[in-house]
């Protein structure tokens, strides 16, 4: 009985620990995507800015982009910053599941571990039976 729990127990403890993968993997591609978006904004303004240069009807506009730009990157560490907490959530969350699954793992190791010294006292305790019944038949 015990053995099956400890098993169906580790099976729980890896599912939850899958699930806390996946939902750690889910947020660094949110934080990884804000990334992204800052960086291509990033190249927007270096390409405008280099057209702006060449051209005087866009360097009349520049300063309008730039504005809209400013206001677009403070939303965008708004956003990255509010990930900050998720992302550590999710890997305490993930700390939390995997530590679950290594105290089970340990504890069916121990309870193996001492099954397999209790079998092999009984093996000895057996096998040094039959050495003293063969010792006083061959002395008798």
């Amino acid at each position: 009985m015990a053995r099956d729990t400890l098993d169906t127990l580790i099976r729980l403890a890896e599912a939850e620990v899958d699930a806390a993968r996946l939902a750690l993997q889910k947020v660094l591609a949110e934080e990884d995507a804000i990334r992204a978006k800052l960086r291509d904004l990033a190249v927007q303004v270096e390409y405008e800015t280099s057209m702006a240069a060449k051209d005087t009807a866009l360097a009349q506009q520049y300063g309008v982009f730039i504005d809209h730009v400013k206001r677009k990157r403070h939303v965008l560490n708004v956003q990255l910053d509010a990930m900050k907490p998720k992302v550590e959530a999710a890997r305490d969350a993930l700390g939390e599941a995997f530590g679950n699954q290594k105290k089970y793992e340990i504890a069916k190791q121990n309870r193996d571990e001492a099954i397999a010294a209790d079998r092999n006292r009984k093996d000895g305790l057996a096998m040094d039976e039959l050495g003293l019944n063969a010792f006083r038949r061959n002395h008798e």
